[in-house]
């Protein structure tokens, strides 16, 4: 895949998590209801999205799951689907663990994904929860025999009974995207070239699926996903570009001068 936007997305927002993860420790609930919230789980860090860039070329979507109340469903080629996957091949579909980018937060690479949620904006249907997200490896991308997704390497419920409550309202809408989950890189097995993400939504009796589809994706990068630089902080673009600009105008000075002493000695 060809290097855009989703390579500049990623980068952002490792710097934004880089930024606040100091100190944070597991919970069993993370409540990512306020701009720019995070916690940990099991070792893999999840933080609540700003806007992202979105279309063809930028995000790319791999599951869609949409159902009343409690909601669930992984990624697959198979047909029928096992659980509330929408079927559009286009959206539900396999994922190679090539196409998943990689960022480096405080030295540690993480795989990136990228979770949009669709709900009303209201007081009462804002919130979901996520509450089961386990990822699993293989050779294959038809497999449809949940939990046999071959080998499983992450478990949000591994130790307890964790969840993450999200809030819709934060954003713009469908496709601005909600939440980063960052798994450890380590965790998987290059030896299997299949990526599967399952996720249930809605246990939580306050927090029920009741609106649209919640989206899976990736940022898009390169086919070999490199580790994402960290870009200079805004204030340092600007000083460099402000470097530059007093630069050009001194040596324009300068060489109006010397024409103005020209002119005189003629």
């Amino acid at each position: 895949m060809r290097i855009n936007l989703g390579r500049f997305g990623t980068g952002l927002a490792a710097l934004a998590v880089a930024a606040i993860w100091g100190g944070r420790v597991s919970a069993e609930t993370i409540e990512l209801t306020s701009v720019g919230s995070s916690g940990t789980i099991n070792g893999a860090l999840f933080q609540q999205a700003s806007p992202q860039p979105t279309g063809t070329g930028v995000i790319d979507s791999f599951v869609r799951i949409q159902n009343k109340g409690i909601e669930q469903g992984y990624n697959t080629s198979a047909r029928p689907v096992q659980f509330d996957e929408k079927t559009d091949p286009n959206f539900t579909r396999p994922l190679l663990l090539s196409d998943v980018p990689v960022v480096n937060i405080n030295g540690t690479n993480y795989r990136q994904f990228l979770l949009d949620v669709n709900e009303t904006k209201n007081d009462t249907g804002r919130f979901l929860s996520l509450d089961q997200l386990q990822i699993f490896q293989a050779n294959t991308g038809n497999l449809n025999n949940y939990p046999n997704l071959g080998n499983k390497i992450y478990d949000l419920d591994a130790g307890g009974d964790h969840s993450i409550l999200l809030d819709y309202s934060l954003n713009s809408g469908s496709g601005s995207g909600d939440m980063f989950a960052y798994i450890p890189d380590s965790l998987f097995d290059p030896n299997f070239s299949n990526v599967y993400l399952y996720s249930q939504f809605g246990s939580n009796p306050n927090a029920r699926a009741d609106a649209g589809f919640e989206e899976w994706a990736t940022l898009q990068g390169e086919s070999t996903p490199p580790v994402n630089e960290v870009p200079a902080p805004a204030t340092l673009v600007f000083a460099a570009v402000g470097c530059g600009l007093g630069l050009i105008g001194r040596a324009v000075r300068k060489l109006a001068g010397k024409r103005t002493e020209a002119t005189a000695q003629a």
